[in-house]
C-alpha cells in the first residue's frame, strides 16, 4: 500500500478513536442536563408539599428557586428560604456552604429577600437543618428595600467575643423539629446551636430570652456552630418567656422600626424595638378585626416615619429610627413558637402615641 494512503488511513483512524473517547466521556461520565431543560425555571410541582425527593431533584439538575433567609458575608452564614407554592406560611430553609471561591463571592453580595437559583446537592449531615453544597447561584432579583442607606455594620465579632466564655443571655432566633434545630441570636449575630438532648430546648418559643450554657465546636470553624454544654448545671435557662406575655394588655414604649414592603411582605409593616433584660424584641403593630382601623394605623405611623424620615438607618434585617419613640397600647398576641415577631394589637390609631423628646 502506498505509504501516504496508509499515513492518511492512519490519520482518519486517530481522528475516529479521538471522537470516539469523547463521545464516551460525555456519555459515561459528564452529566449534561436535557437539552430541553430551561435553567433555573420554576416547577409548581416539584415544590408542592417542598418534599425533599422532588427538591433534591430541582436543586441538582434545573435548580432550586428561593430567597436568602439570611446572609452574613463575615461569618459566611448564608440561608435559603423555600416556600410552597400558594401557601405562605409553609417553608423550609436550607444552609448554604459554597463549593468553591467563586460561589463564595456572589453569596457574600446577597441580601434578604434576594431571589436565587441555588444548584448543587444536599450534603449528608447529622444535624436536622438540612446543608447545600452550593456548587452554583445566580441571583434573579436583588431586594431593594433597604439600598437607599448606608450598609448595617455589626457589633459582634465572633468568635472573638464569644471564645473567653461559657454561657452567654441572648434570645431564641428559631427552633425547629421539637427542638432539635436550635438558633440564637447574640446581641445582633445569629448562631446556629447543635442539640444532642432535645427535652432541654423544645418547649422553647422564638423570641424567649434565654441564658445559654455552651461549649464552641471545633468544626465548622465558619460559620461558628455552639453546642449546648448538657455538663452545666443549667445548659439552658429562660429568663423570659415570650408565651407568658400572650393576652396581656401592656403599654410598651420603643423605637420605632419599619420592616420594608417587600416580596414577603403585601405593604409596609412597622413595629416596637422594646428592650427586656437587655435585649431587643420587636413587636409589630396590627389590628386584624378591622381591616379600615389598621390602614389608619398604618397612615399614622407612615405620617410619624416621613416627617423623622432623615434620621432613619438600616439594621441587619428591618430599618430603625432611633429619634422616634411610641408609645403603644394593647393586647399582646402570640400565636406560634415559630412566629416571627411578637405583635401588639391595636384598637385604634389613637391608641399610640408619639413620645417627644
Amino acid at each position: 500500500m502506498n505509504s501516504k494512503i496508509r499515513s492518511w488511513l492512519q490519520f482518519l483512524l486517530l481522528v475516529w478513536l479521538i471522537a470516539f473517547a469523547i463521545w464516551l466521556l460525555y456519555r459515561f461520565v459528564v452529566h449534561l442536563p436535557p437539552a430541553t431543560a430551561s435553567p433555573c425555571s420554576y416547577n409548581t410541582r416539584a415544590y408542592q408539599g417542598l418534599e425533599l425527593t422532588n427538591l433534591s431533584q430541582e436543586l441538582e439538575n434545573n435548580g432550586l428557586l428561593g430567597r436568602i433567609h439570611g446572609a452574613a458575608a463575615p461569618s459566611q452564614m448564608f440561608v435559603l428560604s423555600v416556600r410552597e407554592p400558594n401557601n405562605f406560611f409553609h417553608r423550609r430553609e436550607f444552609s448554604l456552604l459554597p463549593s468553591d471561591t467563586a460561589t463564595l463571592k456572589i453569596l457574600e453580595q446577597v441580601k434578604r429577600h434576594d431571589q436565587v437559583c441555588v444548584r448543587g446537592h444536599f450534603l449528608a449531615n447529622p444535624s436536622p437543618q438540612k446543608h447545600i453544597l452550593a456548587e452554583s447561584v445566580t441571583v434573579w432579583e436583588w431586594e431593594s428595600g433597604l439600598s437607599e442607606f448606608l450598609p448595617y455594620e455589626r457589633e459582634v465579632e465572633i468568635p472573638t467575643e464569644l471564645s473567653d466564655r461559657t454561657s452567654l443571655v441572648g434570645k431564641v432566633h428559631a427552633v425547629g423539629e421539637e427542638g432539635r434545630i436550635l438558633v440564637v441570636e447574640y446581641k445582633d449575630t445569629v448562631l446556629p446551636v447543635f442539640v444532642e438532648s432535645p427535652e432541654q430546648t423544645k418547649g422553647l418559643f422564638r423570641g424567649d430570652i434565654i441564658r445559654l450554657s455552651y461549649i464552641i465546636q471545633e468544626s465548622p470553624q465558619q460559620p461558628m456552630h455552639l453546642r449546648l454544654n448538657l455538663s452545666a448545671e443549667k445548659p439552658i435557662e429562660v429568663i423570659d418567656a415570650l408565651a407568658s406575655w400572650h393576652g396581656q394588655k401592656k403599654v410598651l414604649s420603643g423605637k420605632l422600626v419599619k420592616f420594608p414592603q417587600s416580596p414577603q411582605l403585601k405593604f409596609d409593616v412597622y413595629a416596637l424595638e422594646v428592650e427586656t433584660q437587655g435585649v431587643k424584641r420587636y413587636f409589630t403593630l396590627v389590628n386584624f378585626e378591622d381591616f379600615k382601623e389598621f390602614q389608619n394605623i398604618r397612615d399614622k405611623l407612615a405620617q410619624i416615619w416621613d416627617e423623622k424620615k432623615e434620621t432613619a438607618q438600616a439594621g441587619r434585617n428591618l430599618l430603625l429610627n432611633p429619634d422616634v419613640v411610641i408609645e403603644a397600647r394593647g393586647r399582646i398576641n402570640i400565636v406560634s413558637p415559630a412566629q416571627a415577631n411578637p405583635q401588639i394589637l391595636l384598637q385604634t390609631a389613637e391608641d399610640l402615641k408619639h413620645k417627644l423628646w
